[in-house]
């Protein structure tokens, strides 16, 4: 089946929800995907978004193509209007890396300007929100990832003194946490 066919047979969202419906699909290598059609704001259709990854919900498809969606558009931007690649004729990697920061930075003020006129937050907020959406996990959390795993590895190779890598792993782990200012709230020694 094709898009159009699969979106006809699924049943919709009532309203004016931006997800409009969702569904498993196999393609014909056979490889199962999430297909999740969202309204388009410019006209009264829908659009496909596709992911491999079976487990992420509709919302988290939809919010990473966003992300996504905003590198292309900067990628686009930079290529068409602001001449990334087309304005230099040489082939030394200090010029290409110096062209190439010069148009970044034309396209860091052009944004700059395009946000001083249209959005009306403080840049404190704005710094705030950025920054919410940048973090996905904390530096404790990975480097207590990172130990866990180290751990495992230890242990599966077969060399392994379970005191004395319990006393190591909980030494970092300890140092980061009070450098971080969270000693106290988490105890990692069971994990190893």
């Amino acid at each position: 089946m094709n898009l159009k066919t699969i979106y006809r047979k699924l049943k919709k969202r009532r309203g004016r929800a931006k997800i409009l419906a969702s569904a498993i699909v196999t393609l014909k290598e056979g490889l199962p995907v999430k297909l999740v059609f969202v309204r388009d704001r410019r006209k009264q259709d829908w659009l496909a978004l596709m992911s491999t990854d079976l487990e992420l919900s509709d919302e988290d498809i939809v919010r990473i193509y966003g992300k996504r969606w905003d590198i292309e558009v900067f990628f686009k931007m930079a290529k068409q209007h602001l001449k990334l690649a087309k304005e230099i004729q040489c082939r030394d990697y200090d010029a290409l890396v110096a062209h190439t920061s010069i148009v970044f930075m034309r396209y860091m003020f052009l944004a700059y300007q395009h946000r001083i006129n249209t959005d009306h937050r403080t840049f404190g907020e704005l710094f705030y929100a950025c920054c919410e959406e940048v973090s996905d996990i904390s530096f404790v959390e990975s480097l207590y990832r990172i130990m866990v795993l180290a751990g495992s590895r230890l242990k599966a190779s077969g060399s392994y003194c379970e005191k004395t890598a319990t006393c190591f792993f909980n030494t970092i782990m300890q140092a980061a946490l009070q450098s971080a200012g969270l000693l106290g709230k988490r105890k990692f020694a069971s994990n190893y």
